[in-house]
């Protein structure tokens, strides 16, 4: 299975939360520990400057945000299915100016 930083993926984010779709922000296919770093999105937004507001896209029901504090670490295994598209160059570059600014990078 092929992982690439900005696509988005149905994710299986374990028993205590339920899945949902996040955006990859990192993935190592050959890394020890075969891990995906995915932020969630959710429709939640509190107006931090760790939030991106997403472009509306079919696959999405409702407006939707990305939070740079919600950064996981998942197994590829977790990757249950890739979105129908992908969200443009623009915004994943919002997404990891956010992270970048959440981790201080």
């Amino acid at each position: 299975m092929r992982i690439a930083p900005g696509e988005t993926w149905f994710v299986e984010f374990g028993l205590a939360k339920k899945p949902r779709w996040g955006i990859v922000i990192g993935a190592a296919e050959d890394g020890r520990l075969a891990l995906a770093s995915v932020v969630a999105i959710t429709t939640r937004f509190d107006a931090t400057p760790y939030e991106v507001a997403l472009p509306r896209v079919p696959w999405l029901r409702e407006q939707s945000y990305v939070n740079a504090q919600s950064i996981q670490p998942v197994k590829l295994s977790e990757l249950a299915r890739k979105a129908p598209g992908k969200f443009d160059d623009k915004v994943f570059a919002q997404i990891k100016s956010a992270v970048k600014l959440w981790l201080r990078l």
